[in-house]
């Protein structure tokens, strides 16, 4: 039998004015002086509420404004702040860059997996314990033991991954329900893949990229109970959205979009839907507005069903959901409506090169002469097919 690893982060706190309590579980974990790593957006978000949960359990703390971008200077400079102060712990509070340089500077060590052999960098931060804090539902990493380092032009140079997963994360649902509504429903784009590509990898046997092992049945489970939560909640959460109230729909997205996509994706499998919505970063300047990740992903999960040949009964349901939250189904729904076939072939070619493809089930497990583990054509097609199955389902279903 296939060895099978499940990754997770030690503790998840979530709900409405979760932040007031942040002090009683920090001290539940042993943290007692943290430095607090905040966006300039993400402070005034938070820092009341920050404030008034570590000051009720008398605990030490002190902030650092993040600097924008998770280049190797800022890590390095963070790091340096947390042991001059001799804190305990990092908490990063905000979107994915704050939380990615957090978790390095928080790190005792890191394997960086964009090197062959993957390089092993010990020291990499502080050696302290890891708290996130996200300020927005937007995407499944606040609960990953990965993080990206990207140069001061905003390009990936290093992907990290690290021995632990953090040591909580903390999503404070009343702070979520205030965040642009655009960026919880792209979260809703990233969530939406995870069933699928769980479910292919494991028909499939593909090992899972971060843990290197197939998944287990609970991964599979949690999977499923993502994408439950968004057909019965997605709608209604862009609605409590709309007007900043942290209901019962945001308190369940939020769910799906932070813990369970997160651990879906870590300890279930990527596929199809990411590695085509990455590949669109190769055309990013034909796009009239730029898309957040969940978007491009929902985009590449329409276009993995197409791959997989699903039922068009099937199909309606989940472009359906997509439609009414306000996700893309079509090339001009991407603002994408210029693209050309020479840009469709680059964002094909690209996913056909992407290792996370793998776990389709006409993939090869290794890559041919030219670097491909899948066939370009068939992702051209499939592009195609997508948007023009959006296209039919806007006529079809009238708006």
């Amino acid at each position: 039998m296939a060895l099978k690893v499940m990754l997770a982060p030690h503790r998840y706190v979530q709900g409405p004015d979760a932040l007031l309590r942040i002090g009683e579980q920090l001290q539940m974990i042993g943290i007692g002086n943290p430095l607090i790593l905040a966006s300039r957006s993400a402070k005034t978000a938070v820092e009341t509420r920050i404030i008034e949960g570590l000051v009720a359990k008398d605990m030490k703390y002190a902030f650092i404004e993040f600097g924008g971008e998770s280049t190797w200077k800022e890590i390095e400079r963070v790091k340096k702040a947390c042991i001059e102060g001799g804190h305990d712990a990092i908490i990063s509070c905000g979107g994915g860059k704050t939380l990615d340089t957090g978790r390095t500077a928080a790190a005792a060590a890191a394997v960086n997996v964009t090197k062959m052999p993957p390089e092993f960098i010990p020291n990499v931060g502080a050696g302290v314990a890891c708290i996130n804090v996200p300020t927005v539902a937007a995407t499944d990493a606040p609960t990953s033991a990965a993080s990206l380092v990207y140069t001061d032009q905003g390009v990936v140079e290093a992907i990290l991954v690290f021995a632990s997963n953090p040591a909580m994360v903390f999503v404070d649902t009343a702070v979520i329900a205030k965040s642009p509504v655009r960026m919880l429903v792209s979260g809703m784009g990233d969530a939406l893949a995870t069933y699928f590509e769980v479910d292919m990898s494991y028909k499939t046997q593909t090992p899972c990229i971060l843990t290197g092992s197939q998944s287990t049945r609970t991964a599979q489970a949690l999977g499923r109970l993502c994408f439950d939560l968004l057909m019965e909640f997605g709608l209604q959460a862009k609605q409590e959205a709309e007007v900043g109230v942290p209901g019962p729909g945001i308190e369940a997205v939020a769910e799906a979009n932070i813990l369970l996509s997160g651990l879906g994706f870590e300890s279930g499998g990527l596929g199809a839907a990411h590695a085509v919505g990455l590949s669109f970063h190769n055309i990013r300047q034909r796009f009239e507005i730029p898309q957040y990740h969940g978007e491009l992903v929902a985009f590449g999960t329409l276009t993995q069903l197409i791959l997989e040949n699903r039922e068009s009964s099937y199909l309606d349901k989940i472009f359906g959901f997509c439609r009414s939250v306000g996700l893309p189904t079509t090339f001009e729904e991407m603002t994408l409506k210029n693209a050309t076939e020479a840009d469709l072939k680059i964002v094909a070619d690209t996913a056909s090169k992407d290792g996370l493809i793998t776990s389709m089930p006409r993939a090869s497990s290794a890559p041919n002469a030219d670097g491909r583990f899948y066939d370009p054509v068939e992702i051209l097609n499939a592009l195609k097919a997508t948007d023009a199955y959006g296209r039919g389902f806007v006529r079809r279903k009238g708006g």
